[in-house]
């Protein structure tokens, strides 16, 4: 998860919609289906009830059911025979949409259905139907489940497959491996409010970044309702503080009204506006939030400052909706970012929030408090914490910061003494949930035993817990959803702990080698220490899901030990053994080029063995990466490569790895050196490597698909930019825009090779850089000085010599250095080679 925590709540990530109201457009029904065309169509399917179940008729995806819940309906007729694409993708306003076709209004006509498109954004849809000129056919455009809140959005109809994201280009969608989008200015929005869209890999959250920020995708077109009363602030102003300023709140009079207010966000400070009231019954409250900010809102205990129910999703109207028991609560409404929404800004600050009630049937579920706890067994144990409370809302092991709400409570009597597993994950029906193992009652005293956000292998971000436990002891088992989720699902009990990594143990550790080394975290339990060094930089907190290298120095030196391709908290340990003292340890890399990932140097002596220990920050931390080892870390820096031109280091022919932290030096190439059609002709933030041909030919040097961050390559005859020969920016055919630069080498010259990114702000990443020659012809001893191989000696090889004057690079006679005996044999052989 890469989602970002906001105070007490997951930042949402809102969109914001091209049509209004709280009703369907479209028909609620398939009787009653709209008649559209070709192109885009605007729809709402806020308050729909018709749900179209497909089970054993229609594969929706991979996940939940196959109904299409919440339905409405158009009807259009096909006007070739072809395939077409229907697509809410990008387009559908933040909410979880899905689509199918039929051939009339009965479920068993239905010919295509979708969940999730590939790459769409807030898991919007992209439905393929092959099409029969003439014929009609029946849309319905729903969502993912019985709970989900429907809104406005846009579907297109493209014929000849494809489709996308309505107008918003790549924008709108996920681009793995490539870093912004097509729409420059909508790149530049999305990318001012987070950098990682442009540094790393426009993601899906970036796509739904764009969804809240852009035109192209939808953006600033929410036609806002007036409202009843007026929010008691002004713009700029933050008095009714709530959770975040001490309490204080506008009261309600009424929980069915609508209030004007207004939001900003600047310098990292964003309006909260909260709104409090009290209930004396199970009460069924209805929001819905209209602005052109991107923004949501949500129901919060008080005291206790929890949700309850989740935040609202979709916009204009961003909704939600839940049954709450009595007690006193907030209202809280706010911005989805911290920054760029000032005051008088270009999307507008206002918005009005529309409150609606009727009274619900509120029971607590079993377990919803620790004094009576659900009786757990070795096996399946079913659950739900649906109208449950928050009996405890400190943050754990929660992913962000964020506390496990809406928690219930086992109680469980080890059978043996042994390792016990506790899941979410694998359940009949999986939510974003967070698992603890207490030895009593949270708020009585007890103390945790374990805890865990998420396992790995769920994409519901349900959990796993292991802890070892005493035969005959009672133990707690507090089962919360992670920011507010809620569900109904198993505990699965089993004994026994989860098969970790080989390498889970210190004893068991994998041999590591200068250069790559991959490793996997996943399912590792934490066997290590927690270091108390100030230079471990994290001051005695937690080491969490640790695996194991051992490292054998070949030389004595420094070694750089750098995790940044990990994109996950990391942490790194080195050890003078199993067991043993800590050598040299790091949390964040001290470049700051490797976000959270770890990076040390370790100063080693040949034939000694040594210890690497790799893990997560917090429990929530684990992941895969490829921890890269390199000589002279510290020294030249970058992954084996130099720093400057100067400190440059020998660059062998085949695949080396780099890593470019801590490079600062640029090369202008402009009027030198076309880097190809995009930005500028400057290779940014260069590290450096020195290259002599044993063969004179055509040689590749590459980062082609093997670099993590978008790449630059340039060849030089001297550390002077002017000396350049070659440069590429992007390769063609490689992913994620690494590079491919081809170049002529001659014999005997020693050239310099810079390795940079696109610009001052891409990421100082990692990955392989690879030499390959073609045709080569190698270079012939018997005619020392022919050095461009024409097999003459004449005044090209006397160039090549006198540029090449003090160093190697014009070497005759073998003793390191171009000097007057090299110049003396060069002349002494004027002429054809014998």
């Amino acid at each position: 998860m890469r989602n970002e925590t906001l105070m007490f709540v997951a930042g949402a990530l809102i969109a914001t919609c091209t049509t209004v109201g709280a009703y369907a457009q479209g028909g609620q029904t398939c009787a009653a289906a709209v008649t559209i065309s070709d192109g885009v169509t605007a729809y709402n399917n806020a308050g729909a009830t018709v749900d179209m179940d497909y089970t054993g008729l229609c594969d929706m995806g991979a996940f939940g059911t196959d109904t299409n819940f919440h339905t409405v309906w158009f009807k259009w007729t096909a006007t070739t025979t072809d395939t077409y694409t229907f697509s809410t993708c990008g387009t559908a306003g933040g909410v979880d949409t899905r689509l199918s076709a039929q051939t009339g209004c009965d479920a068993s006509t239905v010919v295509a259905c979708n969940d999730d498109g590939v790459g769409c954004a807030t898991f919007s849809s992209l439905m393929t139907l092959s099409a029969t000129q003439g014929t009609l056919y029946y849309i319905a455009v729903g969502v993912y489940s019985a709970t989900t809140t429907g809104g406005a959005g846009t579907m297109s109809i493209t014929v000849g497959g494809g489709g996308g994201g309505g107008g918003g280009g790549d924008c709108c969608v996920a681009n793995p491996g490539t870093t912004c989008c097509a729409d420059q200015s909508c790149c530049d929005t999305v990318c001012a409010s987070d950098a990682y869209c442009c540094t790393t890999e426009w993601d899906i959250y970036c796509a739904n970044e764009a969804a809240t920020l852009c035109p192209a995708c939808g953006a600033g077109s929410c036609t806002i309702p007036p409202a009843a009363t007026p929010e008691a602030e002004a713009c700029g102003d933050d008095t009714n503080g709530g959770c975040n300023g001490g309490g204080a709140n506008q009261a309600l009079s009424s929980l069915n009204t609508s209030i004007g207010g207004t939001f900003y966000a600047s310098t990292a400070t964003r309006d909260t506006d909260w709104y409090g009231f009290t209930v004396t019954a199970g009460t069924q409250i209805t929001l819905n939030l209209f602005s052109n900010i991107p923004s949501f809102c949500a129901i919060v205990d008080n005291p206790g400052c929890t949700i309850v129910g989740a935040v609202s999703t979709g916009s204009c109207p961003s909704t939600m909706t839940a049954c709450i028991g009595p007690g006193s609560y907030y209202i809280v409404a706010l911005p989805s970012q911290f920054i760029d929404l000032p005051c008088g800004g270009a999307l507008g600050n206002d918005y009005t929030l529309q409150i609606s009630s009727i009274s619900c049937s509120f029971v607590p579920p079993a377990g919803d408090d620790c004094s009576s706890p659900i009786v757990a067994v070795v096996g399946s144990n079913d659950f739900t914490n649906i109208n449950a409370g928050t009996s405890f809302g400190e943050v754990t092991c929660g992913f962000g910061g964020a506390a496990f709400t809406k928690d219930v409570f086992f109680s469980f009597v080890a059978p043996a003494t042994d390792a016990f597993t506790f899941a979410t994950c694998g359940s009949s029906a999986e939510f974003d949930t967070g698992i603890e193992v207490w030895d009593g009652c949270p708020d009585a005293g007890g103390n945790q035993l374990a805890c865990n956000d998420d396992c790995p292998e769920s994409t519901a971000y349900a959990s796993l817990v292991s802890a070892d436990l005493t035969a005959g002891t009672t133990y707690i088992i507090r089962v919360g959803g992670w920011n507010g989720a809620t569900g109904t699902t198993e505990m699965i009990v089993s004994q026994g702990a989860p098969v970790g990594p080989a390498n889970d143990n210190c004893a068991d550790a994998t041999v590591a080698i200068v250069g790559s080394n991959p490793f996997d975290t996943n399912g590792s339990t934490t066997d290590g220490p927690n270091p108390t060094d100030a230079s471990c930089g994290a001051f005695g907190a937690a080491f969490f899901n640790d695996v194991w290298f051992t490292f054998t120095a070949p030389t004595t030196g420094n070694f750089l030990v750098s995790l940044c391709s990990a994109t996950w908290d990391t942490r790194l340990d080195i050890y003078d053994g199993c067991g043993g003292t800590i050598v040299v340890c790091n949390d964040d890399a001290d470049s700051g080029a490797c976000g959270l990932a770890s990076e040390a140097t370790l100063a080693a002596t040949a034939g000694t063995s040594y210890s690497i220990r790799i893990g997560g920050y917090g429990a929530a931390n684990f992941g895969v990466g490829d921890m890269v080892i390199s000589s002279d870390g510290g020294g030249g820096g970058g992954g084996g490569a130099g720093l400057t031109c100067a400190a440059s280091v020998t660059l062998p022919m085949g695949a080396t790895t780099f890593t470019r932290a801590g490079a600062t030096v640029d090369l202008d190439y402009t009027g030198l050196c076309d880097m190809g059609p995009f930005g500028t002709e400057i290779n940014y933030n260069c590290i450096f490597y020195k290259f002599t041909p044993t063969q004179a030919g055509l040689y590749t040097f590459s980062t082609c698909s093997t670099a993590n961050h978008d790449t630059r390559l340039s060849a030089q005859t001297t550390c002077d930019a002017s000396s350049v020969i070659a440069c590429n920016d992007d390769g063609t055919g490689c992913t994620g825009f690494t590079s491919i630069m081809d170049v002529t080498l001659s014999c005997g010259i020693e050239y310099t090779i810079a390795l940079g990114g696109y610009s001052a702000t891409t990421a100082l990443g990692t990955g392989t850089l690879t030499v390959t020659v073609a045709s080569p012809v190698n270079c012939s001893a018997p005619c020392p000085g022919d050095f461009n191989n024409d097999l003459f000696r004449n005044g090209a090889d006397l160039a090549v010599l006198l540029s090449a004057w003090g160093t190697s690079g014009g070497d005759c006679n073998n003793d390191g250095l171009t000097n007057g005996g090299d110049l003396a044999i060069l002349l002494s052989g004027w002429g054809a080679c014998p």
